[in-house]
């Protein structure tokens, strides 16, 4: 075999290895910070008026940091054990998926006892408890909302994937093939999904895209 042709298959090999960190990596990050979300969520209805001093900046910086750290050392276990990263990936996906689902459920279940207080506090005349201000809680409502929309994509788009890797680990299927590349094009088009349903339901995020933008593009002239 020329130098050459090996020298160019070993950059394949590497450049496919990088890929498939990364890609682990980046996609890590993007499922935990789906769930991230939705606890966070859950934690400004639950702890209401006290949700600023809970969650502070710092914090969440360290949560940030905590993120990338797992999904970074998820990534590089690529390089030691293939077996042992299809399991701690479909581990932490199931469990993410399952923390969504359940903060979702859990936020449903209080907006719903919510209600029904605030109905009770207006025909006794009393006030609010110690929740979410009322002005505030049609614009959670909407900001919970908007949110569901990108969390109902991520579990149409990482569930596949997530059992497409317990079959892998049982031997029902195998890396490279039909259903292993369909399941992970899903996961692939979630990260192409998420900026467009973060512009379309949420109006900060559509004007801060639009700003970006033309500052981009003052900045090319």
């Amino acid at each position: 075999m020329p130098r050459s042709t090996k020298m160019n298959r070993d950059l394949l090999s590497y450049f496919i290895l990088g890929n498939y960190v990364s890609s682990y990596i980046l996609c890590g990050v993007s499922a935990l910070t789906s769930t991230a979300i939705s606890l966070d969520r859950l934690l400004a209805l639950l702890l209401g008026l006290r949700y600023r001093q809970v969650v502070t900046l710092k914090r969440v910086r360290v949560v940030l940091l905590c993120l990338w750290s797992v999904s970074v050392f998820g990534g590089s276990m690529y390089l030691w054990s293939i077996r042992v990263t299809w399991i701690v990936v479909a581990f932490f996906l199931i469990l993410c998926l399952l923390t969504s689902i359940f903060s979702y459920i859990k936020i449903y279940i209080k907006l719903l006892e919510h209600q029904a207080r605030v109905r009770d506090s207006v025909n006794h005349g009393l006030p609010n408890g110690g929740g979410i201000p009322l002005n505030d809680m049609t614009r959670y409502k909407k900001t919970v909302s908007s949110i569901s929309w990108v969390q109902l994509a991520q579990i149409f788009c990482y569930a596949p994937y997530g059992i497409e890797s317990i079959l892998w680990i049982q031997g029902v299927t195998s890396e490279g093939s039909v259903s292993w590349l369909s399941t992970a094009t899903l996961v692939y088009l979630n990260s192409s999904l998420n900026p467009i349903l973060y512009c379309w339901k949420m109006r900060e995020v559509r004007q801060a895209a639009k700003d970006t933008v033309k500052q981009l593009c003052y900045f090319l002239n």
